[in-house]
């Protein structure tokens, strides 16, 4: 056998990364609360290829981040390089108390909506079976990582084969027209308009449905010839994505009318769209979307539980969080005390939240502004590292990262207007979390805590 052969992470194997990382659980819920807030399906669909147009835009930019830094720790290193220790901590800090957690407990809210097909549930129930269900998740995630990535990856292509099954049968067996429907109220009822703060509010959904493709660029250290496989990937991959959203979309509304996605949402009664699309079509296989679904987001959440815990860990051993988090269990190879602090919280947000879309406006809103940042960081390191050469550098620049903090600053500045509590508590944690920063840089007792490689 020869030892000198290089592996690394292929073509197929990236663009794996940036559909799998992606598509959760977003296409199967979110296009409800969308159509609650735009009128007509044109301006939806076209929201949906924005947003992946504005996912490729930072893909392609985090590509030549991760080709320059690729040690461990994504979004939280490329801060520091660009902006310094602090940016970064508040990231880590906000991906505890906010993003990882906020995407834990809103996957496991679909989990249990989805389980409410199955088994009855008192009003309210669903918030019990998710916190129920993190608890699991933490026990199954921190004592057996291989049975999690098993469970991961089946999750991962069930969920691919469904979506596909029910976008094929939708788009066969559906009868209603898509795009020149507009919604139908009855007499005296104001319908939503598509000004921008409707369509900032309905973007929130889209991002939300969008985030995972900056995972991709995490691995740009381990790829096969990078220069050329990450951009491929990130192509191949966010175009895959937003070609199969817009679809999913288009399947929808052949099925139902716009007025019954829309309906959906009702926060008191929550459904899923998926779901109600294969009961109008093939009702004798009504259990089959919910099973497929409850599986893919309990797998997909599974992968938030192990992964992200990693930064907290990485964050004490710099000397910038609580030494407890730094441990990694001799037996299992896990930051154990960091999964159960994120699991911890993440039912706390089940608690206080209580319904998907007041988790994933506490989430979307303050991830996409970190990821705003980041992308402005390609500036600075462009400067700070001139002599350095990327494996990988962003096409069209600087007209790429433009147009990336162009849409996502409006989209951020428009949902900054919302007289919303899930933003304000979103963006509450910032000063919490410099104050915090400060407490632990004193106790540390030096100044530089730039993140080892």
């Amino acid at each position: 056998m020869n030892s000198t052969v290089k592996k690394g992470l292929s073509l197929f194997a990236l663009t794996m990364i940036a559909i799998g990382a992606t598509i959760g659980s977003g296409i199967f819920k979110t296009p409800a609360g969308i159509a609650d807030k735009v009128s007509d399906n044109q301006t939806i669909l076209l929201l949906w290829i924005l947003g992946g147009l504005v996912s490729l835009f930072g893909a392609l930019v985090f590509a030549e981040l991760g080709s320059r830094f690729s040690n461990a720790g994504g979004v939280y290193t490329y801060l520091n390089k660009a902006f310094g220790p602090l940016p970064a901590f508040l990231y880590g800090w906000s991906l505890l108390t906010v993003i990882s957690s906020g995407t834990i407990a809103a996957l496991c809210m679909v989990f249990a909506e989805n389980l409410a097909y199955f088994i009855s549930l008192p009003a309210g129930g669903e918030k019990y079976v998710a916190m129920a269900s993190i608890v699991v998740l933490t026990l199954f995630n921190a004592f057996s990582i291989k049975s999690s990535e098993w469970f991961a990856n089946v999750g991962t292509v069930l969920k691919i084969v469904g979506i596909y099954a029910l976008l094929i049968l939708a788009l066969i067996l559906g009868e209603k027209s898509i795009l020149g429907e507009t919604a139908q109220l009855t007499a005296g009822v104001v319908p939503p308009k598509a000004d921008g703060d409707n369509l900032a509010g309905a973007f929130v959904g889209v991002l939300w449905s969008y985030t995972g493709w900056h995972y991709a660029s995490f691995v740009s250290g381990d790829a096969l010839n990078p220069k050329r496989n990450i951009p491929l990937a990130m192509l191949f991959g966010t175009g895959a994505v937003t070609l199969t959203y817009v679809l999913c979309n288009m399947g929808y509304f052949s099925v139902l009318d716009h007025d019954t996605v829309a309906s959906l949402a009702n926060p008191e009664a929550p459904k899923v769209v998926a779901v109600e699309v294969m009961n109008a079509i093939l009702p004798q296989f009504s259990h089959f979307m919910p099973a497929l679904i409850a599986l893919s987001v309990f797998a997909c959440a599974g992968l938030y539980v192990l992964s992200t815990p990693r930064i907290f860990n990485q964050m004490a051993r710099e000397g910038v969080f609580f030494p407890m988090f730094s441990k990694i269990h001799p037996r299992f190879g896990v930051p154990l005390n960091a999964i159960v602090l994120q699991s911890g919280w993440a039912i706390v947000l089940v608690f206080l939240w209580g319904s998907f879309g007041s988790i994933i406006e506490y989430v979307t809103f303050v991830e996409w502004m970190f990821l705003l940042i980041a992308c402005i960081g390609i500036f600075v390191v462009r400067r700070k590292f001139k002599e350095q050469q990327a494996a990988f550098r962003v096409p069209l620049y600087p007209i790429t990262p433009m147009l990336f903090v162009a849409v996502i600053g409006w989209f951020i500045f428009k949902n900054a207007l919302a007289d919303k509590a899930e933003y304000y508590a979103g963006l509450l944690v910032l000063p919490i979390g410099v104050l915090l920063y400060y407490v632990f840089k004193a106790r540390r007792g030096a100044d530089d805590i730039t993140p080892k490689s």
